[in-house]
């Protein structure tokens, strides 16, 4: 049964703002109000980034300066250096993007320790530390980690090594004692960027240790990492807007021509071409195969991709990450087919919560399929190991937050309104939590997790022509928080219908006699009946055949007019 989604509809600009801007096309305007954006300055920085003017002073985090001198402190005095990162895409990408600059700055031999997603979990851990300091080691540098690691900081400081803290997430309730903390989500933070992702955060460190330096080559050398931050930022899912979106949209130019083997060996692996590579090719294909590392086999894999030499070593570690992708997506679709089988009478409840023996590194994923096909909220607890799980949710609902009140039978918990992760203590938490979360199920509104569409303008189907798609094309990347735009055309006639996909399950909808649209995988019994008239939301994009472009219009949602 198809999911029922919540039309938003745009709020109407007024008049005062129509009248400021004359000269800005009624429907980018309307797309622009929609996003608040209503002053000049706003509007030429959000349509046109300009990498010189709206990139931040990475010394305007209060603890940089002090890191950039104890790295250079440990590069003079030929110490041992550990980059300590996660094992998804953000971390891989701040862990190679450090040791690229880090080498560059004449650290010889830095190592890079990626931890283990089910033996080590995320963040600092005491074994890999008493490892380090019996190896001798002077600094670890996280990123993408740390800033709720207390304990295990504390532990490097008791043994002698200094840490540098550079992390995106939120703090806990105590800073851990570190060397220096560099995060621009702490509450004692001015910067003005609060959403960089943890590759964002590792590059504003590698800027500041570039500037250090005063080669003329580091200008240069900065600017080619922008690839590395453009993957790590659009994979973890940051907003795209502010400092975020000037970072993605140089890093998409840099990626169309990266000189980093290990990535373009990747992007031909998948038959995209450089020069065509968009957020949305990061979003769905290399994100996905660079997380896949570290959720079936090991971070390592990914990490020696992006470091690759030679052709031979870059194709070698291609294949095993397409391997692994392949192996991730079959475990999911075996997961979610016996989930459907053994957990019906689960599905059919408020809130989805399903436990079973299955791969920590998948259960995230595998909410997020639930979540899309029956649009209410998902808890998926694997068994295999420790009782680690993950929720997902939609719309206004706060799954974070409902989560939260029942800390007492959790390890670990973190995350945010419609993503969760946590680690229970025993059997018996997970039974209370779930016969206590499925109580209170009983009172949430459909209406809260309901999946929206936000509508961002009202149009006539003769308003869509190149033109138009050009003034749209302005608004790339487009990723979290700033979504392709979304139109709705009102009481348009369905004038003809063709079955069109390999297996048919596609429709070809011919509107008004005159446009094309394009509705992807649609029910054989969908109800739309030619004769009719409906009310459509869709998107607008460009389909590419034969050599030939032409305007594509995607169906997002429709109704009976």
């Amino acid at each position: 049964m198809p999911l029922k989604y919540h039309w938003q509809l745009p709020k109407a600009v007024p008049k005062e703002i129509e009248n400021r801007f004359p000269e800005i096309h009624p429907i980018i305007l309307s797309i622009l109000f929609q996003k608040g954006l209503t002053e000049q300055r706003e509007i030429d920085e959000f349509l046109f980034p300009d990498y010189s003017r709206d990139i931040y002073d990475p010394f305007m985090l209060k603890d940089m300066r002090k890191g950039v001198e104890r790295i250079r402190k440990a590069r003079d005095k030929k110490e041992k250096v550990v980059i300590y990162g996660d094992f998804d895409a953000d971390g891989v990408t701040s862990a190679t993007v450090l040791f690229k600059t880090f080498r560059k700055i004449g650290i010889k031999s830095p190592e890079v320790y990626l931890p283990d997603r089910e033996k080590d979990g995320f963040g600092l851990n005491e074994a890999a530390i008493k490892r380090f300091a019996k190896e001798g080691v002077n600094l670890i540098v996280t990123c993408d980690c740390g800033i709720t690691n207390y304990e295990e900081v504390k532990l490097a400081q008791q043994k002698g090594i200094d840490v540098i803290v550079t992390d995106h997430h939120q703090e806990g309730t105590k800073l851990p004692p570190a060397f220096s903390l560099i995060n621009p989500k702490l509450k004692r933070e001015k910067y003005p960027c609060k959403h960089l992702a943890g590759v964002g955060v590792a590059f504003k460190l590698c800027s500041a240790l570039l500037r250090q330096e005063k080669m003329s080559s580091n200008e240069a050398f900065e600017k080619w990492l922008l690839d590395l931050v453009a993957v790590g930022t659009v994979a973890d899912m940051m907003p795209l807007l502010g400092e975020n979106r000037t970072l993605v949209k140089y890093g998409l130019i840099v990626l169309n021509k990266t000189s980093n083997l290990g990535l373009r060996t990747l992007i031909e692996r998948m038959g995209l071409a450089l020069g065509n590579i968009s957020s949305e090719d990061i979003s769905f294909r290399i994100g996905p195969y660079i997380n896949a590392a570290g959720r079936i086999n090991h971070a390592n894999d990914a990490l020696l991709l992006l470091l690759s030499h030679s052709k031979e070593e870059a194709n070698r570690f291609a294949e095993k990450l397409e391997e692994m992708n392949n192996r991730r997506q079959k475990i999911i679709d075996k997961v979610i087919t016996e989930i459907k089988g053994r957990f019906s009478q689960e599905i059919r409840r408020k809130i989805i919560f399903v436990e079973g023996n299955w791969p920590e590194g998948i259960v995230g994923l595998v909410a997020h399929r639930l979540v899309e096909e029956y649009g209410k909220p998902a808890v998926v607890v694997s068994k295999t190991r420790d009782l680690k799980g993950s929720g997902r949710a939609s719309g206004s609902f706060d799954l974070f937050g409902i989560l939260a009140k029942f800390r007492k039978y959790f390890l670990s918990f973190g995350g945010h309104k419609k993503a969760v992760g946590f680690k229970l203590k025993n059997q018996e938490c997970l039974n209370l939590l779930k016969e206590e979360l499925l109580r209170e199920a009983h009172q949430f509104k459909e209406e809260e997790f309901c999946p929206k569409i936000r509508i961002d303008a009202v149009v006539r189907l003769e308003d869509i022509n190149w033109e138009l798609y050009e003034k749209i094309d302005c608004f790339q990347p487009f990723g979290q928080d700033n979504e392709m735009p979304k139109f709705l055309a009102r009481n348009i006639q369905l004038t003809d219908m063709m079955t069109v996909g390999r297996n048919g399950e596609h429709r070809r909808l011919i509107f008004e006699n005159t446009k094309k649209m394009i509705y992807f995988s649609v029910e054989k019994d969908n109800g739309l009946k030619v004769g009719n008239h409906y009310d459509v939301v869709f998107v607008l994009g460009v389909n590419q055949w034969n050599g030939q472009q032409e305007l594509q219009l995607k169906v997002v949602d429709i109704r009976e007019a």
